[in-house]
């Protein structure tokens, strides 16, 4: 077949190209360092740029040891001494309440709470009257008829007796004193107050 080439080429060209092994080793190198050019840029492109490790979000400033929650003024130990807001002194008869914290509706005037006898210096607990912005009342929930406790009504705004029928039914004013019998003796009243800042109720059992 290369005769018949040979017949329709006057020049030695073919015979150059299978006899030059210059010419191949040279197209050989250049397509080796080709190759070996394009794997080196495509494994740095692969690998490169990369610090996830050297930077990575868990060791650089990573959300649990960087500021946590629990360590870093946490709730229960950066909130006080956990106080209720109320205190019953046993030992001098004093009762103190953070009207802030605990039986906030007292922060209204006209408003009233019942204290039960369990954490009071009475058996039967003590009505808290807000009366006005400068003024408390406390009186003491034992009916002065037959000694049954008193309750507050703020729908009617009086003391009722939580004996109620029969020869029961006494009715006391928010001052103490009676508004309908058989009671004939006002409530026991004690001394209270509250501080010029409006927050703190003082009652004291003498």
């Amino acid at each position: 077949m290369t005769d018949k080439i040979k017949k329709t080429c006057d020049c030695d060209c073919l015979d150059k190209q299978a006899t030059d092994p210059s010419r191949r080793d040279f197209i050989r190198k250049a397509s080796t360092l080709t190759l070996i050019g394009g794997s080196a840029f495509i494994l740095e492109a692969c690998g490169g740029g990369g610090s996830p490790t050297s930077s990575g979000g868990d060791t650089d400033g990573g959300g649990d040891t960087g500021g946590g929650g629990n360590t870093g003024g946490g709730g229960n130990n950066g909130g006080g001494s956990g106080d209720t807001g109320y205190n019953y002194d046993a030992s001098t008869g004093t009762i103190t309440i953070d009207i802030t914290k605990i039986y906030q509706t007292l922060q209204t005037v006209g408003s009233g709470i019942v204290l039960s006898g369990s954490n009071t210096f009475t058996s039967l607990g003590l009505i808290v009257i807000r009366v006005s912005n400068s003024s408390v009342r406390a009186l003491s929930r034992n009916c002065t008829h037959a000694g049954f406790t008193v309750d507050f009504d703020s729908v009617n705004n009086n003391l009722p007796c939580s004996a109620q029928g029969g020869s029961h039914g006494s009715i006391f004013n928010l001052d103490g004193s009676v508004q309908r019998g058989p009671a004939s003796k006002a409530l026991t009243s004690y001394n209270a107050s509250i501080n010029s800042e409006g927050t703190i109720i003082t009652i004291n059992q003498n």
